[in-house]
């Protein structure tokens, strides 16, 4: 039996949609993925197949450590007057806003194309200084470890990573899906 699950999940492999960048089977050996499905300055979305969810209570472990430049964003004053709100840029020359904000989310997508939420983390190095920053490039870690039964409904895993910064550069991103013995 055990023999015909390895031939299974090898032609599985062999077979997989190129739909998916990526394929994980619930075996407990951490992933790590290299191939996004979509990617743009500020955003990385992997989506990576799953086989061996037939409804057993499964650990996600996914870790991302997300390495870009942040931005210096002008100061932004806002005040109300008449029921009115009016904003506008101050320039302030000695006063530095630098922003580096990740959001990781990941989900499980069925083939039916229900939608199971996996988990959220988010980081920054947002700095609100007077000393001027020479240092734009910055680096977060953000992990998902959570335990669940999706109840056979996770064929596909999405991972997606979005920040308000100017460019993400490096994404390490691993991925381990075990099941709770």
């Amino acid at each position: 039996m055990k023999c015909f699950k390895v031939v299974l999940l090898v032609l599985a492999f062999l077979l997989s949609s190129p739909l998916f960048a990526e394929v994980v089977a619930i075996a407990g050996v951490k992933h790590s993925v290299t191939d996004f499905f979509h990617s743009s300055d500020t955003r990385r979305i992997a989506n990576i197949e799953i086989f061996g969810d037939s409804g057993q209570e499964i650990t996600f472990d996914i870790t991302a450590i997300v390495s870009g430049l942040g931005e210096i964003k002008p100061d932004v004053i806002c005040r109300s007057s008449y029921a009115r709100e009016n904003c506008y840029t101050m320039d302030r020359p000695k006063i530095y806003d630098f922003v580096y904000d990740i959001r990781m989310t990941a989900s499980c997508i069925a083939e039916d194309g229900s939608k199971i939420a996996i988990g959220a983390d988010r980081d920054n190095k947002n700095i609100y200084t007077n000393v001027p920053i020479s240092e734009l490039r910055k680096e977060v870690i953000l992990t998902i470890d959570n335990t669940l039964i999706t109840e056979g409904k996770c064929d596909n895993l999405t991972v997606d990573i979005q920040g308000d910064m100017d460019v993400i550069q490096d994404v390490d991103l691993e991925v381990y899906i075990y099941e709770v013995f």
